[in-house]
């Protein structure tokens, strides 16, 4: 029995973490990940300050599987009067050579291979998960945090005024409107002094195939395609699964996974439906 539950074992461990894989035909070496934010100072020295957190995901053809090469963070201060940086880095406490289920590596391939019109992105959108977070306590502390939660005061507005607000942003129906109104893919948004974005490069023998996620499209999305450096803004690729995939091979704690996230999906949904109600502008 110990050598049948033994064999069973050794296979499903080949199957969920064995075989190299391929990215538009092929075998794919290094996926390396880049999640940076930085902000100009606007003072005399001219200096910009950011953090990058870094994670690349290697296949160890000696094991047969794909592995966590390198994960941290690097802390920087760049100044052009004088001319200098400097840089402090930190690894994340994360175990090196860890081996990484090539099913969420290719969910990841499939997700970035694949684009989706916005008529369609609703049936990504795990509706009970959204639900848990979509809520009027929540609806509420996004309006605080924008100084407009006052327009729900008994002054301002009656319960049923209130209660018929909170269910009007909680339907689905209005979801669905909103994914098909805030998610451009026509233009590229290019802010000179904050930088919040996600790169992924996918390495084969052939190519290097880069994607970005960036500020300030929703939730990063659509990601842009520069693997063609002839195309200037890239070729954008909206799918919601590219986050979802995402998330799940980043670590913990990772810099700027929040911001792909159902919880930040629900706050720019409910940011954009008290401007759509005149209550923000």
């Amino acid at each position: 029995m110990k050598i049948i539950l033994s064999i069973i074992l050794t296979i499903l461990s080949c199957t969920l973490f064995g075989q190299q894989l391929r990215f538009n035909n092929e075998l794919v070496d290094t996926i390396f990940i880049q999640s940076h934010v930085s902000s100009y100072q606007f003072d005399d020295q001219g200096a910009t300050k950011g953090k990058a957190d870094v994670i690349s995901i290697t296949f160890d053809l000696a094991r047969n599987q794909y592995v966590i090469d390198q994960c941290y963070r690097d802390e920087y201060i760049r100044t052009t009067r004088p001319d200098t940086i400097k840089v402090d880095t930190r690894n994340y406490k994360v175990k090196i050579g860890r081996s990484i289920n090539t099913k969420e590596i290719e969910a990841l391939f499939t997700s970035l291979s694949t684009r989706i019109d916005q008529q369609a992105l609703f049936e990504q959108i795990d509706t009970t998960e959204l639900k848990k977070h979509l809520t009027e306590k929540q609806i509420r502390r996004v309006a605080k945090w924008y100084e407009v939660d006052w327009k729900f005061r008994r002054r301002y507005s009656t319960k049923e005024e209130n209660s018929a607000f909170f269910e009007s942003c909680k339907s689905l129906d209005t979801l669905k409107t909103y994914l098909i109104e805030r998610f451009d893919t026509s233009g590229y948004a290019i802010i000179s002094d904050y930088s919040s974005t996600i790169n992924i490069r996918i390495s084969t023998r052939q190519t290097e195939y880069r994607f970005e996620g960036k500020y300030p499209n929703p939730v990063k999305q659509p990601w842009y395609n520069h693997t063609d450096t002839y195309q200037l803004f890239g070729q954008a690729v909206l799918n919601l699964n590219i986050n979802q995939s995402l998330r799940k091979l980043l670590p913990k704690g990772f810099l700027l996974k929040e911001t792909i996230s159902t919880v930040a999906l629900v706050d720019d949904y409910i940011v954009w439906y008290l401007e759509r109600r005149g209550m923000k502008y």
